[in-house]
């Protein structure tokens, strides 16, 4: 609620900064501008601004998100045993921090899950479930299951992947 409240205390300030520049005037100046000409140069423009700083205050909106939710995940990060995916009181614990700063607003997430198994198509089913049952919860802390992107990684390559561990990020939407 609390970045709610501040993009749009900034998006009001930006529209009334812009009308107050825009209604200055150069009384002593000889434009051959038609008025309706010059009207629309400067809604258009005043509407290019608004959007620049609306966007900007988004941004920052999402990104104190995202710093809330990795303090959650630093402090408690989401793991699983080898071949599970139950989420443990911890684990719990640390969904309920995530969905905190998520409530009150729009903002999308992105549940990221592994597995590693010799079976890809087993490894691909377990981290599908990890992610369901963080999706879930989330669900249970009253986040809307369709801002909660789950993507689930079977066998990954790639070496600074913690293969039981969960991630969630901010993403754009």
């Amino acid at each position: 609620m609390r970045a709610r409240k501040s993009v749009s205390g900034i998006a009001a300030t930006a529209v009334i900064l812009i009308v107050a520049a825009g209604c200055e005037s150069d009384s002593g100046s000889n434009s051959t501008t038609s008025t309706s000409e010059t009207t629309h140069d400067m809604r258009s423009s005043m509407g290019a601004t608004a959007s620049s700083v609306v966007s900007s205050a988004l941004d920052t909106a999402q990104q104190k998100i995202q710093d809330v939710i990795n303090a959650a995940i630093a402090a408690a990060p989401i793991t699983f045993d080898s071949g599970s995916s139950d989420l443990g009181a911890g684990d719990v614990a640390t969904i309920k921090a995530v969905a905190i700063p998520l409530k009150g607003n729009d903002t999308k997430i992105q549940v990221t899950t592994y597995a590693q198994d010799s079976n890809a198509a087993a490894a691909k089913s377990l981290a599908k479930a990890r992610g369901d049952n963080i999706a879930a919860q989330l669900e249970s802390e009253g986040i809307d299951k369709a801002r909660v992107l789950v993507r689930a990684e079977a066998n990954p390559a790639a070496p600074d992947v913690e293969v039981d561990e969960a991630k969630i990020e901010v993403v754009a939407g």
